[in-house]
């Protein structure tokens, strides 16, 4: 049975609000010219690499322009884009005059990008540069994508004389929801439990039309209603099976599934159902794609805290989580370094607002729950990942290692600082993520339950990564994937122990960044802001 409360079922979040293809467009000015009755036949070659930028396959090629130094080529290539995989790309310009092997002899220059560059500067000039010959000509990548834009759905369910599964109650009723496709159940969402109640009515619950019936209104959707059970396996009350078409005629007339008990069914010829289903609400809106958002000049911005409480250990200790090792590394700048390659592709300066939290800061050992890292706290902004990295190793050779683990004050700075970078100074979009690096629970988690449901209202998400083998189990509390929502209105919190991808900082960022999309979709969505340029369906 579920957690009492849970909306979500974790392991079947869809997390494809990430998702989408890019179609680069490519032109080029002022090639080098390697043909010497006529000028070069330019082709482009895209290789890209999702591992480093070493591991290059080739992606897709452009046609062949001829007799042409300035050529504008017509066939784009298509990427699958996902915002939490770095996608590495590299443009070879090449001399095609045979069959568009590229040979030492047929190169006229290359150029190396990102994606996410592409995606969140629209257009991107680079200079073509070849290993004997140094720079000549230019490459100007356009990225463009289809639009998808999705439907959101918001229902809510009430229940009816349902059957009493309790001997000494009355049923704590649940229900369950599965995508049906061919045959197969997949389990898209489960409610919260209700207790000791017989009509009870659940939680509103939203959950896109691909998730529910992959986009179908004619799809089956199937519905279980439960009865919780702490110590035993859960009772089947009934099952109904309907489709989104079904619900949706909410707005003309009332709506309601008897709920069918199999078994019982099979027994009596006089049985009716074991309660019935109520369709209260069942609104459907279009929302646009966070690559709408983030092609449309978004820009995700990233604040981080370092843990500076003692539990760490004294950095000169090889045992300690703050020691560096012979390359200069340990945990937290590992975690940082994984979200901050992602993150800075979106962020226009690449400046990031460092702070600590924790530490008794010189000289009367003060300790304080957000100091900034550079020790100015009037710009605690760091010049790229590298700058954060530097501030942080120069505030662990100045601040002492103190404690508690408090860190509502963090959550309230950054929320401050996301409402301030709603609008950027250009009037574009933005957004915050605040990253969070500790090494144990938080003490002060009531502030911070508190400090995050006031955090909702604001554009910002919150990723913590719990560094070590501590006892993070109050971290979960925090994650609303795996928590009672009431009085959560968006789950703006992501947890991950470090150890768990410390294999993998391409996993880690992964994992730690899957879920920002679906929270930046929905942040505007809630709001009836749509991407620049754009307008709300």
């Amino acid at each position: 049975g579920p957690l009492p409360g849970a909306t979500n079922v974790k392991d079947i979040k869809a997390k494809g609000a990430n998702a989408g293809t890019v179609i680069l467009n490519f032109t080029c000015k002022g090639l080098r010219d390697r043909d010497v009755l006529s000028k070069s036949d330019p082709q482009i070659l895209l290789y890209t690499s999702v591992k480093n930028r070493a591991n290059y396959t080739l992606q897709g090629r452009t046609e062949k322009v001829k007799n042409n130094l300035n050529p504008i080529f017509g066939t784009g290539i298509d990427i699958p884009y996902i915002f939490e995989r770095q996608t590495f790309c590299k443009v070879v310009v090449v001399d095609d005059d045979s069959d568009g092997l590229a040979t030492d002899a047929d190169n006229l220059g290359e150029a190396e990008f990102t994606l996410g560059q592409a995606v969140s500067k629209k257009t991107l000039e680079m200079e073509l540069r070849h290993r004997r010959w140094g720079v000549k000509g230019t490459c100007i990548v356009s990225a463009s994508h289809t639009t998808n834009t999705k439907e959101l759905i918001t229902l809510q369910f009430e229940g009816g004389h349902l059957d009493r599964k309790d001997t000494f109650g009355k049923s704590d009723p649940y229900f369950e929801i599965f995508r049906v496709t061919g045959g197969q159940e997949a389990l898209v969402k489960r409610s919260e439990v209700v207790y000791n109640n017989l009509n009870p009515r659940w939680r509103q619950i939203e959950i896109t039309s691909t998730q529910l019936c992959n986009g179908d209104d004619s799809a089956s959707i199937r519905i279980k209603v439960w009865d919780y059970d702490t110590t035993a396996a859960p009772d089947l009350i009934g099952i109904c099976t309907t489709t989104l078409g079904q619900m949706k005629k909410i707005k003309k007339e009332i709506v309601e599934f008897d709920l069918i008990h199999p078994k019982k069914q099979a027994k009596k010829k006089s049985y009716r159902n074991s309660g019935v289903l109520k369709v209260l609400q069942c609104v459907s809106v279009k929302t646009w794609s966070f690559l709408d958002y983030v092609s449309s000049g978004l820009q995700l911005n990233c604040m981080v805290a370092f843990d500076f409480t003692a539990s760490n250990g004294h950095p000169n200790t090889p045992a300690s989580l703050h020691h560096l090792n012979a390359q200069g590394v340990n945990q937290y700048t590992m975690a940082w370094t994984a979200i901050g390659q992602v993150v800075q592709d979106y962020d226009w300066d690449k400046e990031f607002p460092a702070y600590g939290f924790g530490g008794a800061l010189p000289p009367n050992n003060q300790v304080s729950f957000e100091f900034a890292l550079n020790a100015n706290a009037q710009n605690p902004n760091c010049a790229g990942i590298q700058g954060v990295i530097q501030a942080y190793q120069t505030a662990l050779q100045n601040v002492a290692l103190s404690g508690p683990t408090n860190c509502a004050p963090i959550i309230r700075t950054a929320t401050r600082y996301a409402n301030a970078c709603a609008t950027t100074p250009m009037g574009g979009q933005g957004y915050l993520i605040l990253l969070i690096l500790t090494d144990g629970q938080f003490t002060d988690l009531q502030a911070c339950v508190q400090a995050i449901q006031q955090a909702q209202q604001s554009p910002l998400s919150i990723i913590i990564v719990g560094v070590g083998n501590a006892d993070f189990s109050n971290m979960e509390y925090l994650d609303g994937d795996r928590t009672n929502t009431a009085g959560r209105t968006r789950d703006i919190v992501q947890f991950v122990p470090f150890n768990k991808y410390a294999h993998s900082p391409t996993l880690l960022a992964r994992e730690l960044l899957a879920e920002l999309p679906g929270q930046v979709e929905k942040y505007f969505t809630s709001r009836k802001i749509a991407p620049m340029g754009k307008k709300m369906h």
